[in-house]
């Protein structure tokens, strides 16, 4: 009778021991379906990315390969004190009409900014921010302000002198590296740059 106790503590063990192996079998039946579904989820994702970026840069193209914004500055201190005054409008946000002494002249651009319809930084750099999207996808993008001494270039690409109001160019760079980060778990990236300085 002495041994009774240890058969029933055998017996009690090999059951456990066939519930545990049960166990492992079913973990294992399900490990192999999760990482079929995470197989088939990384290819529907990258099936995904591939045609975001296809349909993504076709709308780009859409827009124009080419494009022409205007973007007006509000008039500065000394300007007020002469008495000058501004003599553009803009009915819409493609559209800009020039007050002058034979009359009103109009223009028509990609997009238009004036101090009082979506003047602000970051409302220029939203409408050209997705290309830095394309510029990652391995697209060439080329984004650059051209107007008269004074008219506000370097303050749309570069910002004021304490970054207080970044331009397109410091808001570019903090996009791109945001990109990348996002992104870094995917693929690896090598960034270059330089700077040219054109003069008319």
């Amino acid at each position: 009778f002495g041994g009774m106790p240890v058969v029933k503590n055998l017996s009690a063990a090999a059951e456990e021991g066939e519930k545990l192996a049960q166990q492992c079998e079913e973990m294992k039946s399900e490990l192999k379906s999760i990482r079929s579904e995470n197989a088939e989820l990384v290819e529907n994702y990258n099936s995904e990315r591939i045609l975001r970026k296809k349909y993504y840069n076709i709308i780009e193209d859409m827009k124009g390969k080419i494009r022409v914004y205007c973007r007006a500055r509000p008039l500065s201190g000394s300007e007020k004190e002469r008495g000058n005054h501004s003599v553009i409008l803009s009915p819409d946000e493609y559209t800009v009409q020039v007050q002058t002494k034979r009359g009103v002249k109009e223009f028509a651009y990609d997009q238009v900014f004036t101090p009082d319809t979506r003047g602000a930084q970051e409302h220029v750099f939203e409408d050209v921010k997705m290309l830095i999207q394309s510029a990652v996808d391995g697209y060439n993008v080329c984004i650059f302000a051209y107007g008269q001494t004074g008219s506000g270039k370097t303050f749309t690409m570069i910002g004021d002198s304490k970054q207080q109001f970044p331009g397109i160019a410091p808001r570019a760079y903090s996009e791109i590296f945001d990109l990348l980060k996002s992104n870094e778990k995917k693929f690896s990236f090598a960034v270059s740059d330089y700077l040219v300085e054109l003069y008319n």
